[in-house]
């Protein structure tokens, strides 16, 4: 993946984000916000939590890759958390503990499907679910995206 779409502060490692889908993808948006590629954190998240509530995002492995597009999306950014305490986002074996955002420009075409598949081809490897569960740092944790 390209160095820039994700960086160390859009990572957030043990983190209390809250107990709801809602909660999580809010403060994830926030993170977003704050690094300056997002103009609105509202504008970021509902599309998102909308698209949560149509269809989980949870994938084997203890994972959510909730994702929108959003006129608030200055460009495509992935936001990554490492739950203190797992989240139900419909995942197939149990609470997500691992949470990736991405955010994608409204008129983004499709980079954010480019991110999202590349990421799925990642997730699918133990040894890469593991290295983000052990990752002692944000460093480790964009290094390793």
């Amino acid at each position: 993946m390209a160095s820039d779409i994700i960086r160390t502060d859009l990572v957030a490692l043990d983190a209390d984000l809250g107990t709801s889908v809602e909660s999580v993808i809010t403060q994830l948006a926030t993170l977003v916000h704050d690094a300056g590629r997002a103009s609105n954190v509202e504008e970021l998240a509902r599309p998102a939590i909308e698209r949560e509530a149509q269809a989980g995002t949870g994938v084997p492995g203890k994972v959510a890759i909730p994702h929108c597009r959003s006129a608030a999306v200055s460009e495509p950014t992935l936001a990554f958390a490492r739950l203190s305490q797992a989240v139900d986002f419909a995942g197939p074996d149990g609470d997500a503990e691992l949470v990736f955002l991405i955010a994608a420009p409204e008129g983004g075409g499709k980079a954010h499907l480019k991110i999202l598949s590349k990421l799925a081809r990642a997730l699918v490897r133990q040894d890469f679910l593991d290295a983000l569960r052990t990752a002692s740092s944000e460093e480790e944790i964009v290094a390793l995206v």
